[in-house]
């Protein structure tokens, strides 16, 4: 009886996380420049990119939008890592090389991320009007001389994998104590 009421619990969580509100977390072992890009393979689902960058360095984020779409992004920082005065900057540019947005924490909002118990400093949600291409997302740090975590969130379609529950558990775990 135990057993089949662990079942139906765990069951029920495993259908709802498909409709959870949350991003899909990654990490970008950074710095991560042109020769080994990290690359997102959908743009349209809902990413959230862990970084950790000092000054100079570079994450550099590929993909490609195969019909014209609406992406959101936005930059983000911990609060609890706020008084590092670095701030992340990233610049979206098309196969040109032609930038498309430049998203910046110059007017931070809160943010709270119910998943990892975690407040942020939000850049505003940027819509990126994409037409289909391959695109670039440059992320650097200006300001201060100490490294500084970011994350960069893309996309707004929530979804999970049944293979995934496990990875996003142990992600959240690192994203709240900032194991990145």
């Amino acid at each position: 009886m135990l057993v089949a009421a662990f079942v139906v619990l765990f069951a029920a969580g495993v259908l709802s996380a498909g409709t959870a509100c949350a991003h899909d977390p990654r990490f970008a072992c950074s710095p991560r420049g042109a020769d080994r890009p990290i690359r997102i393979a959908d743009p349209t689902k809902s990413w959230a990119f862990y970084g950790d960058l000092g000054p100079r360095e570079l994450d550099r984020y590929v993909f490609e939008v195969k019909r014209a779409a609406a992406i959101p992004a936005n930059l983000l920082v911990d609060v609890r890592d706020a008084a590092n005065p670095a701030r992340p900057v990233a610049v979206v540019a098309n196969a040109r090389g032609t930038t498309v947005a430049t998203l910046d924490l110059r007017a931070p909002v809160r943010f709270y991320e119910p998943f990892s118990h975690v407040h942020y400093l939000s850049s505003p949600v940027e819509r990126l009007a994409l037409q289909p291409g391959r695109y670039t997302i440059d992320v650097t740090m200006h300001g201060g001389t100490a490294p500084q975590r970011y994350t960069l969130a893309v996309g707004a379609d929530e979804r999970f994998g049944l293979t995934e529950i496990p990875f996003v558990l142990g992600a959240i775990y690192r994203i709240h104590n900032r194991k990145f």
